[in-house]
């Protein structure tokens, strides 16, 4: 059973309870192995931003969403609650169980999970848009991403990632902008980060939207 707490996160107009896991490090049982390495259990930066991009920005009122490497779901439960009808997926089935019980507390009532591997991805559908914070940054995986977004993003469809100024991950966005044939609007979204023991800190989140034409 793993620990959690609650938190809320706070936009002008927003206010969502927020159960995350409570000590993070409590879930690591193979530093060597980076597949147990629980990165889905932290709300990081670039969650943060695209959050707060989609809350300002997109009106996602009917569109289909995939949020691909969900971890605890932030990104994906904001445009939800901006009208669209989200899929979160990830390969660790507690994640999943964590943003189903945040989207319930906060109102959500038509959200999909899919559980599953980016290597062994399973799903037809294609989506009006798919989203992800920070998970481009193993180039190992990168190209089973490239396949899912080749597959599974409708025509017309748009991209909407975010990362703390990754090389890796903008020289991915670079070559699947040539490849997929996408438009591409970049922009710096600024978040204010809590950690304990540092002092509060601004911090520039890349968002990169792309449009499928």
């Amino acid at each position: 059973m793993i620990t959690t707490s609650e938190i809320g996160f706070h936009l002008p107009g927003l206010a969502l309870s927020l159960e995350i896991v409570a000590n993070v490090e409590d879930l690591v049982t193979d530093p060597e192995d980076d597949d147990q390495i629980p990165y889905w259990a932290e709300l990081w930066p670039a969650a943060r931003g695209l959050a707060q991009y989609i809350w300002e920005r997109i009106d996602f009122q009917g569109a289909t969403v995939l949020e691909l490497g969900a971890g605890l779901g932030l990104p994906g439960l904001v445009a939800a609650l901006k009208g669209g009808l989200v899929t979160f997926s990830d390969y660790i089935e507690e994640s999943l169980d964590i943003i189903a019980r945040n989207a319930r507390r906060n109102g959500i009532q038509h959200a999909a999970y899919l559980l599953a591997d980016w290597r062994d991805f399973q799903c037809e559908k294609k989506f009006d848009w798919i989203i992800g914070s920070d998970v481009l940054y193993n180039p190992t995986l990168n190209p089973y991403v490239a396949g899912i977004l080749e597959r599974n993003l409708a025509v017309g469809g748009h991209l909407l990632f975010a990362h703390p100024s990754r090389p890796v991950t903008m020289k991915f966005l670079d070559d699947i902008k040539g490849s997929l044939g996408l438009q591409e609007e970049k922009t710096i979204q600024v978040v204010t980060v809590q950690e304990p023991g540092v002092p509060e800190f601004n911090q520039g989140i890349d968002i990169h939207h792309l449009t499928k034409i």
